[in-house]
């Protein structure tokens, strides 16, 4: 389930979200089917071997230089009970974020109203309701957000 804040900041919130990857990533996961998914879908870069990854706008290159939106996806799929600052992440990032929703509980803290799909389910955690489309979704925002 997609669970989403979309005031303030908790404190467990990983707001620097590039400072926070490039200090605790691991060589292995870039060896994960699903992180090398991850990082084709957004940035189309192949992970090739632990840190070693190909663009086709930088050719060979480390982790580092990967966007910061695929770095927040990323630390979704790989960390457990996170609450990762996705308002770092593009509308392109949705789609890998929803599926890693699909798998396990993911955090996120949005202060932007992001472009989901027509249908999809979120809980909104400042009003306890479970939204199933981009309209509740967009509804919900404004509501507490103005």
């Amino acid at each position: 389930m997609l669970n989403i804040h979309v005031t303030g900041l908790e404190p467990d919130c990983i707001v620097q979200v590039t400072s926070y990857f490039n200090l605790f990533k691991k060589k292995e996961w870039f060896n994960r089917e699903s992180v090398k998914r991850i990082i084709y879908n957004i940035d189309k870069t192949v992970a090739v071997k632990d840190e070693y990854l190909e663009s086709p706008v930088f050719g060979g290159m480390a982790p580092e230089r990967l966007s910061t939106g695929c770095k927040a996806v990323i630390l979704m799929e790989v960390l457990d009970q996170a609450n990762i600052y996705a308002t770092k992440c593009g509308d392109n990032c949705v789609p890998d974020i929803l599926e890693i929703a699909q798998k396990k509980d993911i955090t996120i803290t949005l202060h932007h109203c992001m472009k989901f799909p027509e249908f999809f389910e979120a809980y909104i955690i400042e009003t306890g309701k479970t939204v199933h489309s981009r309209k509740e979704f967009v509804n919900e925002y404004y509501k507490i957000n103005g």
